[in-house]
């Protein structure tokens, strides 16, 4: 019963009560999208330190400023390889490509619900390296199977705007905000 009722809210877009709420409290990320708007991420060092850690370096070297988003399905969208800022989309250094550091693959008990950004990889409980991914919808069987880099605190309705090829037009750590949700 619990199972069906389950389905029926995830269907309905209403994450199930019984779905601990997540808010995380490091340090903050302002992504900025051309002609869309900006969001912001607020990071979690607490589920996965080594994995926050590294994308906080890449945002300060300006990594990912003028990186176009390569995935947009109704459920997800993702960006974070450096290729996407010339070449075609559809390219293999676009679909695989990265920052070239392999991380080890950070398990945490946060769900996949929407507004939840992680770090894709090759695989399940396998370490990323810099391509993000936003849920925009609740997958909670993705839970333990991607390391956690935090969540959207503000802004999601710019990330439910965003289209295939947008450009990232610029990512910056910034001094903490309060939460908008």
């Amino acid at each position: 019963m619990l199972a069906a009722l389950s389905v029926l809210l995830l269907q309905a877009g209403q994450t199930p009560s019984w779905i601990p709420p997540y808010h995380p409290t490091g340090p903050q990320i302002l992504v900025e999208v051309e002609n869309r708007g900006s969001f912001v991420i607020t990071t979690d060092p607490v589920h996965s330190p080594k994995t926050v850690d590294h994308i906080l370096r890449l945002v300060r070297k300006g990594f990912y400023d003028r990186q176009r988003v390569h995935r947009v399905e109704y459920w997800v969208t993702q960006w974070g390889a450096p290729a996407s800022k010339a070449k075609p989309l559809d390219s293999e250094e676009v679909l695989g490509g990265g920052s070239g550091t392999q991380l080890p693959f950070e398990v945490s008990d946060v769900d996949f619900v929407r507004g939840v950004v992680g770090v894709a990889s090759t695989g399940l409980q396998v370490g990323g390296d810099s391509q993000l991914f936003i849920i925009k919808q609740d997958r909670l069987y993705l839970w333990r199977s991607y390391a956690v880099v935090g969540k959207v605190t503000r802004g999601m309705e710019v990330v439910d705007r965003i289209q295939r090829g947008d450009r990232i037009t610029r990512m910056r750590v910034i001094a903490r905000q309060k939460d908008g949700g």
